[in-house]
């Protein structure tokens, strides 16, 4: 089981990840406006998107391989590939898009920046594996504070948005190779070998997951790109703010998720069917209770609050906060039912509900914002939310059964 010394690190490690994006939005629109706040905006979903490739669901496969079927060398040349696919990609985007030099110096730190987050769960990952959960915690921690402080100095001494942002990543590269790099060698001092073969297969079996993330990063921030086709960076900004209080329900998601993954593994693996859904359901319960008191809280304090953190008017969009909150006690939910099924390895069912989720997402933020802006995309970002949710849980409730009869023929 999880010790109080790993969860707590975890707990302040996905804290702070879970804020980065939140903070540095404040500081932009803070200290350099709106209109760059909104273009950091898209950028960061952009980036967010292509990571997905990046990332590939090899964190999902590597931690929940309690049996330890790969060494961790396969794991790691396997996120190699991951990388390079990904920065081909950011590559190819950037030579197709008509972005101005502000935005393409933007998206690319922030597509490096994520380079360094995908080394980084490999890492966390083999601490996990050695029962280290409080390393990658920390490793979280040290790594995403010292981005968000290098960023808010520089930026406003400076007043400069490219030494600001060229100063986080240089930040993020240092922590990596001193601190995580450091830490990694105690659990794994061996020469790396390259193993084709496994590789390939760890690809093969992550590949799914991956474009499942990557889809479902474009479903998520679908609304923003609704929200682009009209080029206002103010509205922008606006809906980026106000989706903020749902960062704290997608915090607790990350709190109570990451350290369940190797028991979803160990549950699964050994066949304790009744206890991988009770872990389940406590955790959707938890969510629920938290999102609950999320609405409260927001439906009272949350306009004010914001307004005064952005230095902004959000007095007439309370019920687009409330409905927001919403929207993330689905995606946080969503995200359970994601993990859940790449646990079971169903991870080309979860591509084919993304698949679906994409494109009415697609539709129906072009329509609901095409009427109403602000009011189409929050409307529109819980639809979708509540779409995946629902989706992934049927991908569920079907492989379980199948998988309960297939155990009872055998």
């Amino acid at each position: 089981m999880i010790k109080k010394k790993q969860f707590i690190w975890n707990t302040i490690g996905s804290m702070v990840f879970s804020v980065f994006s939140a903070v540095i939005l404040m500081a932009c629109t803070r200290l350099n406006g709106v209109e760059i706040a909104g273009i950091f905006s898209i950028c960061y979903a952009t980036g967010c998107i292509l990571n997905a490739i990046g990332d590939l669901g090899i964190r999902i496969v590597q931690v929940t391989d309690t049996n330890r079927k790969y060494k961790y060398a396969d794991y790691f040349f396997a996120r190699i590939f991951a990388i390079l696919a990904m920065l081909l990609l950011g590559v190819i985007f950037v030579i197709v898009t008509n972005y101005t030099n502000e935005k393409l110096f933007i998206l690319t730190i922030l597509l490096l920046i994520r380079v360094l987050d995908n080394f980084s769960e490999t890492f966390q990952a083999e601490f996990q594996l050695n029962d280290r959960l409080d390393l990658a915690g920390k490793s979280l921690l040290y790594r995403n504070m010292a981005e968000l402080l290098t960023f808010v100095v520089l930026d406003k001494v400076t007043d400069n948005i490219y030494l600001s942002f060229g100063g986080m990543l240089i930040a993020g590269i240092l922590i990596l190779l001193f601190y995580e790099l450091g830490n990694i060698k105690k659990y794994q001092n061996t020469k790396l070998e390259f193993n084709y073969s496994k590789i390939k297969i760890i690809v093969k079996e992550s590949i799914p997951l991956g474009i499942s993330t990557l889809v479902s990063m474009y479903v998520i921030n679908a609304v923003k790109y609704a929200i682009e086709r009209f080029e206002n960076n103010e509205i922008q900004t606006y809906f980026n703010i106000l989706y903020m209080p749902t960062f704290v329900i997608n915090l607790v998601s990350l709190l109570i998720i990451k350290p369940f993954l190797k028991v979803f593994g160990e549950y699964w693996n050994n066949k304790e069917y009744v206890k991988f859904i009770k872990v389940i359901v406590k955790l959707n319960l938890v969510l629920i209770a938290c999102a609950v008191l999320g609405e409260i809280a927001c439906a009272f304090i949350g306009i004010p609050i914001l307004n005064m953190l952005y230095k902004v008017d959000l007095t007439p969009y309370t019920l687009h906060l409330l409905l927001m909150v919403l929207s993330g006690l689905f995606y946080a939910m969503s995200t359970i039912m994601f993990y859940v099924l790449g646990t079971i390895r169903k991870q080309k069912l979860t591509t084919i509900v993304y698949a679906i989720a994409s494109i009415f997402a697609m539709i129906i933020s072009y329509v609901l914002v095409n009427n109403d802006i602000i009011l189409g995309a929050t409307i529109s970002n819980l639809l979708i939310m509540i779409f995946l949710f629902v989706g992934l849980t049927i991908a569920f409730v079907f492989s379980y059964v199948r998988n309960k009869e297939e155990n009872i023929g055998n």
